[in-house]
Formats: structure tokens, C-alpha cells, sequence
């Protein structure tokens, strides 16, 4: 890749975390105010502001294979954006994937890492919207059901936080804990595409993929029932879903 279009990339990059910001303020200041005024219940705010950040991020998303940033591939993209009181759980390989999760399901809600919260411009956001992780687990779970039996999909990212450089992928048991709580089905995404330097953990800023453009794919993998590990104790059960989920997803990735 020739050195032009490298740092025409590495702008492009800037200019979307500028454009990012600039929406996540419009967001909290205009559309998420106006949508309460004529929501006559909290639970229909948050539908209809769930519904306006899919929006945005399909924007955001547009924009940024308009000018070259990236690109978003997704496989069987119906079944994703009606997705719905399931737990979608993926891996987290960089800074933009949950950004293309929510530009594709209509009703998303998260778990969100408590640091998000506090002095961040998508610090409204969060707090207005999404689940921290900070809860203590009964209060998350009571939480996170709630949030399902309302028809939401829920996403986590069992990683914790994004995938390190080396590519392992280290998966926590929460969600596992969660599908077996609440009963929810989970449903494996494997998020794969070309090497996400610049986005990952770590990253210098003023850096992108020096071989190719950003190229995400989100790839929907069969669904896990917690019904299926009933009679499973629930450690042992938690345990047997979360190592089936992270070899699901590799596989896809090592495709």
C-alpha cells in the first residue's frame, strides 16, 4: 500500500471518531430529549431510542464505506435485525464492533464496561440506555432478564474487553451464566475480516492496517438453548456453553 493512501486511511479513521463524537452529543442532546417528550412510558423511550441508535450507527456505518474507512459484510443479516429476547455474543476483536452490531439489530442492548460510563462523550449514552457491568450479579441479571423479556437482544462480549494483539481469545462465563438465569437462547457472532491494527487494544492512534482496508464481517453461528444443559449443574453447565461458544467462533474465524 503505497504511503498516500495509508494516511489518507489513518484521516479518514480521525474524521470518523470525530464524526462519532459530534453524533453521540447530537444524540444526547437533541434526540434522546425529544424522543422522552413524546414517550409516554420509560420502556417506550428506550424501544424508540434503541431504534434511533441503530439508525445512527447505520449512518455512521454508510459514511464510512462512503469515504473508504471500512466496510461491513454480514451474513444472513435478516435473521440478525430480528433477533429478539436472545443474547447474541461475540468476540471483540476492535474498538468498532459493537458500533456494527447495532447498526444491524433494530432492539440492541448491551453490557456495557462501567468505565464507559464516567467522563467519556458516549457517557450519556451508556448511562441512559444500557447495563453496566459494575452491578452486583443478582442486580445485573435482574437487569439483563428484564431487558430480554422485553424482546431486546442482548450483547455481550464475553472477552471483557478487546482481543489482544496475539489473536487468544480468553472467554468469561457471564453470558453463559446469563442464558442459563434468565433461559434466553444465545446466539454466537463471529466478527472476522481483514487485521483490525489501529482499532485493537493498545493501538497508536495515528495507525491503520498498512496492507488493507478495514473489513468487518459478521457472521451469525447456530443458536445455544441453556435448555440443553438442564440437567448439567450450573457451573459445570456455564463452563460447557462458554468453551462450546469461543470453539464456535473460532472456527468460523479459522475458516
Amino acid at each position: 500500500m503505497s504511503k498516500l493512501i495509508l494516511w489518507y486511511r489513518i484521516l479518514v479513521k480521525l474524521f470518523l471518531f470525530f464524526m462519532f463524537g459530534l453524533g453521540s452529543i447530537v444524540l444526547i442532546t437533541v434526540v434522546f430529549p425529544t424522543i422522552r417528550l413524546f414517550s409516554p412510558s420509560s420502556q417506550t423511550f428506550k424501544r424508540r431510542s434503541r431504534k434511533a441508535m441503530c439508525y445512527t450507527q447505520k449512518f455512521f456505518v454508510g459514511l464510512g464505506t462512503l469515504i473508504g474507512g471500512f466496510e461491513l459484510k454480514v451474513e444472513n443479516k435478516e435473521y440478525l435485525s430480528h433477533l429478539s429476547g436472545k443474547i447474541s455474543v461475540a468476540n471483540h476483536p476492535s474498538l468498532l464492533d459493537v458500533v456494527m452490531l447495532l447498526s444491524v439489530i433494530p432492539n440492541a442492548d448491551c453490557i456495557i464496561k462501567a468505565s464507559l460510563g464516567h467522563h467519556n462523550v458516549i457517557s450519556g449514552i451508556v448511562n441512559t440506555l444500557y447495563i453496566s457491568n459494575s452491578l452486583d450479579f443478582d442486580h445485573l441479571t435482574k437487569e439483563c432478564t428484564k431487558s430480554l423479556k422485553e424482546g431486546n437482544c442482548l450483547i455481550i462480549f464475553p472477552e471483557g474487553s478487546r482481543t489482544k494483539a496475539d489473536g487468544v481469545h480468553h472467554f468469561q462465563r457471564g453470558a453463559a451464566h446469563m442464558a442459563l438465569s434468565s433461559g434466553c437462547s444465545l446466539v454466537p457472532v463471529a466478527i472476522g475480516g481483514t487485521d483490525k491494527y489501529g482499532l485493537r487494544m493498545h493501538d497508536p492512534m495515528l495507525s491503520y492496517n498498512p496492507k488493507e482496508k478495514y473489513i468487518y464481517t459478521l457472521t451469525p453461528l447456530p443458536e445455544v438453548n441453556p435448555k440443553d444443559y438442564a440437567e448439567i449443574p450450573v457451573p459445570a453447565a456455564a463452563r460447557k456453553i462458554t468453551e462450546k461458544i469461543k470453539t464456535d467462533i473460532e472456527n468460523a474465524l479459522n475458516r
